[in-house]
């Protein structure tokens, strides 16, 4: 299944980049995760409201290009393979940040609401991103 969440915002893609790509750091601007950090490529998180934790990971960096994808690695969603895509665009308004998804539930008939927690979980993030990016 597949995912993808986009969010134009009035901020300089640098600026985004700065802090969207800083992958260590997720859990200042990403409303779901409570704590991060990072050894090496793997990144840890801790969900908020006591979900759990995940370990992911980060597979490409591009600081030039503004991307980096990663794999989930374990934790408390059920899933058979996750890989993920964070980019920053150049656009006219600002900045386009792009975030996409593959994903394969372990059990397929969750696939539906595991998309749903998904992009529940990107659109509060992104907005969170556009906020502290201004």
């Amino acid at each position: 299944m597949r995912v993808v969440e986009t969010l134009v915002m009035a901020a300089d893609p640098d600026t985004v980049w700065k802090i969207g790509g800083d992958t260590a750091n997720i859990a200042s601007w990403v409303p779901a995760i409570e704590k991060s950090h990072q050894s090496a490529d793997v990144r840890h998180a801790t969900f908020a409201g006591g979900g759990g934790e995940a370990a992911e990971r980060i597979v490409e960096h591009d600081n030039a290009a503004r991307s980096y994808v990663y794999e989930y690695l374990s934790g408390p969603l059920a899933l058979r393979s996750y890989r993920s895509r964070f980019t920053v665009r150049d656009h006219a308004e600002g900045a386009e940040v792009v975030w996409d998804a593959e994903f394969e539930a372990e059990n397929a008939d969750e696939e539906p609401a595991l998309a749903d927690a998904i992009r529940g979980i990107y659109r509060a993030a992104l907005a969170s991103l556009s906020e502290k990016s201004r």
